[in-house]
């Protein structure tokens, strides 16, 4: 659900802030939280500025979607486990470790304490993620990512249509090598579907690089910029990224074990509304 309106010509102008809470009738700490949440747009574009100043003939509009629900009562699929690991399909909206986070409802779920996330995906993202059952089982995962044995493929959904059916990105993130390789999978000249595989894991390095080539996840509120004319574009409910398979010898005697995860059903209502 959305709310949107524009300020008429007897307001005077205002701090964004302010006007949230004086419009929906909230604390500015709640007016403040939809900004962070980066949940408001002004004049089709994503403002998150507590102090932007609002002006007569400004057009607001504000996403007013459910929350995800509470941390407590989800439940993790786990799509592979053995001994020493599992493998399970992250939800959106809940971080991979710390506090309130699926390593902390997955040990409540399955009743053991020691499960830790080897790796991490953005709380937004969804998908395969690794848990480790014992320290021993995670420093042996961790030095297989530092080896290059592990495999992950991903599946996300930008804005346009690349020009070219395939590509491989280099360049650099905060100075350390970032790799990765795209192949559209459909695609028309509002949105596209990319597999994406990548051989390093820096931080957001996926939502940088397609950012970086004008091509920004969709949903994503920190690396999509710039007017979203079409209104699909401001309603996309979270960003459009999805782990889907995960890949590494972590079976018996080394094994190699291939797990995927199944598109969410709001990523593949994203792909209907833009005709992919």
């Amino acid at each position: 659900m959305k709310q949107n309106y524009t300020l008429t010509p007897q307001e005077t102008p205002i701090q964004l802030v302010q006007h949230l809470a004086d419009r929906l009738g909230c604390s500015l700490r709640k007016a403040k939280r939809l900004l962070d949440e980066r949940k408001v747009f002004v004049n089709r574009r994503r403002v998150w500025m507590a102090r932007h100043e609002l002006k007569p003939g400004d057009v607001v509009e504000i996403a007013t979607s459910a929350p995800p629900t509470d941390c407590g009562q989800r439940h993790v699929a786990v799509l592979f486990e053995n001994a020493d690991y599992l493998l399970i399909d992250k939800p959106h909206g809940i971080l991979s470790n710390g506090a309130k986070s699926v390593e902390t409802l997955l040990r409540k779920q399955l009743a053991e304490p020691g499960l830790t996330a080897v790796h991490r995906l953005d709380s937004d993202t969804s998908g395969c993620l690794l848990v480790a059952r014992a320290p021993a089982a995670f420093d042996r995962a961790v030095a297989l990512f530092r080896a290059g044995k592990v495999l992950k493929i991903y599946q996300a959904i930008v804005r346009g249509r690349p020009t070219a059916p395939q590509r491989t990105i280099t360049k650099k993130i905060e100075g350390d090598s970032a790799i990765t390789h795209w192949t559209v999978l459909s695609g028309n000249e509002n949105a596209a579907h990319l597999r994406i595989k990548i051989d390093t894991g820096r931080t957001h390095q996926i939502r940088k690089h397609l950012s970086g080539i004008g091509h920004p996840v969709l949903g994503d509120r920190e690396y999509f910029r710039g007017r979203m004319d079409d209104e699909r574009l401001r309603s996309v409910p979270r960003q459009m990224l999805h782990a889907s398979v995960f890949q590494a010898p972590l079976g018996a005697k080394g094994a190699v074990i291939r797990v995927t995860a199944p598109l969410p059903e709001d990523f593949k209502k994203t792909l209907k509304t833009f005709g992919l």
